[in-house]
């Protein structure tokens, strides 16, 4: 017996010190490298194991690795990363084919999402896992997927759980950037068998124009059904401060036809909030005393589907003081049919004031000075306001066809009040018609109709628009600037365009705007303040001043001709009565400037004589530039072009010496010498 435990003594020793040394040598490198080439033959990614490899055999099967990196061999970048990761499983359940993970843990967890100018993500490899190989099939005929699926492995996790992890989002294509960071998610007693359990998650969203991240968090139960090919999440609570969203969905048949239904429902919320939250709107200076209920938004969505239609049951909007109603209709496209779409949507009232603060009252020009710049919009940050270029949807265009309306009782956007508006859609053939009937504003109403023709390799834009006995009355307060002109405004539009972007459409937007202003009264001001200033280099002068502040004109009507954009090349008139505005010359949008070079004149015989002065000036046409920046004061959009205007007084004057002299050649002189004098006058003034 002493022998005996001596040998059994001796034995254990042995297997303890070779436990050790297995154990002792499972953190080669020679091992880190056969997972490595297991991982590249899989999947076709690298992996990197550039710390410790750890192996535990009792009371659980655990695999620990320490600083991995993943990356695709097409690309620098690395597309993951963890300092640690640990895998915990009970061995017994492994013998009836039953996965019992006690523990899935990952720290500092990052995973880049890159795609490049070219549209190419960095996620993407040109080999294939089974490079087009069909599935073995065992000694029975049977396929390995085939054996799997019918003896599936019992899947459950004790807890998993995901710490201070993030995803770095950009798309270089479209100048975008998202990132999730401080990612925490917690599971417990997960499994794919069909019974629930709780997940909870909750991380940082950050995009390249926020200046603070918006923290967001999830919890829901879950039932997965592996078999069935079922999911669902019941009881989802999403919250992005000032938002809570809570509803459920459901996908079923996942393996055979699947199916897929769901609903959301939010309590009303500070809507400005959220998009301040969201960095689409700057945060509030002062802080709000309270919310008004008419920046409030609530919304309930049902929805539901599979592969061959999706139908929107119904969706709720109650927003600024109204309710919107919606619902839709989508086909999927087949061999025979495009895609196809229908919608309906109807809503009250709608007040959207609080979304459109009214416009702040201009500096006094003595303190705002001359030097005048554009400031961006405060109340949008600079992502915000980056636009990358906007493609037309033209391929979604010829490969949809829509039909549905939209009805609205009123819009409401301070002063400003739509009544009526009614919105036509519909797209066929690659062709896409908006109408807007008659809609009442301003005591008077407008229309509009809109035709897109994608058919050509270069899409084409049609608009037209009229709108009948506008009260400039009623409109003056929106465009305060412009508040100079009382009466009601006729106007015809028609413009063409052509492009695949919008900055094709505005490049090479032509057309033209008729209008007419009738019952008018106009204040003068610029056009005094101009005469005035050409005036005092009248060697005679004139009584510029006597002229009245406001006129009611007969006659006010004028054209706006528009020529491959707004840059250049634009033409516009104005008639009222005997005084006539002409010219040429562009706006440039993005830095807020406009420069024309303008022709004021006033017309004698036989036009009424609303404006007076001298016979002499009849008919003289005074340059005038009209160059600025918008947001400048109005009476300092338009000065005398002086060099010119004193050339044309001394064309005046030697005119008007001329014309005594002819004069005095008729009256004084005999008809023999007449004309020999006439000869000898235009030597000298030629």
């Amino acid at each position: 017996m002493k022998n005996f435990l001596k040998i059994l003594l001796g034995f254990l020793v042995l297997v303890i010190a070779a436990g050790a040394l297995l154990l002792s040598r499972i953190n080669t490198d020679s091992n880190k490298q056969a997972i490595s080439a297991a991982v590249l033959e899989a999947s076709g990614y690298e992996l990197t194991i550039g710390g410790d490899l750890s192996l535990d055999l009792f009371p659980t099967f655990g695999l620990s690795l320490s600083d991995v990196r993943l990356k695709n061999p097409a690309y620098p970048q690395e597309l993951g990363s963890a300092s640690q990761v640990v895998l915990r499983v009970e061995l017994a359940p492994l013998i009836n084919r039953s996965l019992q993970v006690q523990e899935i843990i990952a720290d500092d967890f990052h995973v880049n999402y890159f795609i490049d100018a070219d549209g190419n993500a960095i996620w993407s490899t040109s080999s294939s896992t089974n490079n087009g190989s069909t599935s073995p099939t065992n000694a029975s005929g049977i396929s390995a997927t085939e054996a799997t699926a019918s003896s599936s492995t019992e899947l459950a996790i004790n807890q998993l759980q995901i710490r201070n992890a993030s995803i770095d989002i950009q798309d270089s294509s479209r100048g975008t950037r998202y990132r999730l960071d401080q990612i925490n998610l917690l599971s417990r007693n997960s499994n794919i068998n069909g019974q629930p359990f709780d997940i909870e998650l909750n991380f940082d969203y950050e995009n390249n124009g926020m200046s603070a991240p918006v923290p967001i968090s999830l919890l829901s139960e879950v039932i997965a059904d592996i078999d069935a090919g079922d999911l669902a999440l019941r009881n989802i609570q999403a919250s992005v401060t000032p938002m809570l969203m809570t509803g459920s969905v459901s996908l079923s048949s996942i393996n055979s036809a699947p199916t897929y239904a769901a609903e959301f429902s939010a309590e009303p919320f500070d809507l400005i909030g959220l998009l301040q939250s969201l960095g689409m709107m700057e945060v509030e200076t002062e802080p709000s005393l309270g919310l008004s209920s008419g920046r409030e938004l609530a919304f309930e969505l049902d929805f539901n589907g599979d592969s061959e239609q999706a139908t929107l049951n119904a969706l709720t909007v109650d927003f600024a003081n109204t309710q919107v109603e919606a619902d839709a209709n989508v086909r999927m496209a087949t061999d025979f049919a495009p895609m196809n779409v229908s919608y309906n949507i109807n809503a009250g009232v709608i007040d959207l004031s609080p979304f459109f603060p009214a416009e702040e009252e201009v500096a006094d020009e003595s303190e705002a000075g001359s030097d005048i710049s554009v400031q961006a919009d405060p109340g949008i940050n600079a992502a915000a306001q980056y636009q990358a270029e906007t493609e037309l949807p033209i391929d979604l265009i010829r490969d949809i066809t829509v039909l549905g309306s939209a009805s609205i009782e009123a819009l409401v956007i301070n002063d400003m009040r739509f009544d009526d508006i009614n919105l036509f859609t519909n797209v066929e053939d690659g062709v896409l018609d908006v109408e807007m009937p008659p809609l009442s504003a301003f005591e008077g109403n407008v229309q509009a109709t809109v035709r897109l023709n994608t058919q050509q390799a270069q899409p084409t834009l049609e608009l037209s628009a009229t709108s009948a006995d506008i009260n400039l009355v009623n409109l003056a307060p929106s465009l305060s600037r412009f508040n100079t002109v009382t009466g009601f405004l006729n106007t015809e539009s028609t413009y063409t365009a052509q492009g695949r972007t919008a900055s094709d459409i505005t490049d090479s937007l032509s057309g033209n705007t008729a209008f007419t202003i009738a019952e008018n009264s106009v204040d003068i001001g610029v056009i005094k303040q101009v005469f005035t200033a050409i005036a005092a280099l009248s060697p005679t002068g004139e009584a510029i001043q006597q002229w009245p502040d406001v006129i009611r004109f007969n006659e006010m009507s004028g054209y706006h001709l528009l020529d491959d954009g707004f840059a250049a090349n634009q033409e516009m008139k104005l008639r009222m009565d005997n005084f006539d505005i002409s010219g040429t010359g562009g706006f440039d949008l993005d830095a807020g400037t406009f420069d024309y070079d303008m022709m004021f004149t006033v017309l004698g015989e036989p036009y009424i004589q609303t404006i007076p002065i001298n016979e002499l000036y009849h008919n003289v046409s005074w340059p005038v530039d009209c160059s600025a920046t918008f947001n400048e004061s109005v009476n300092r959009y338009c000065r005398p072009d002086f060099t010119r205007v004193r050339e044309i007084f001394t064309q005046i004057g030697s005119n008007a010496v001329r014309g005594r002299l002819e004069e005095a050649i008729t009256d004084q002189l005999p008809t023999e010498l007449q004309d020999s004098a006439r000869g000898l006058l235009r030597n000298i003034f030629n």
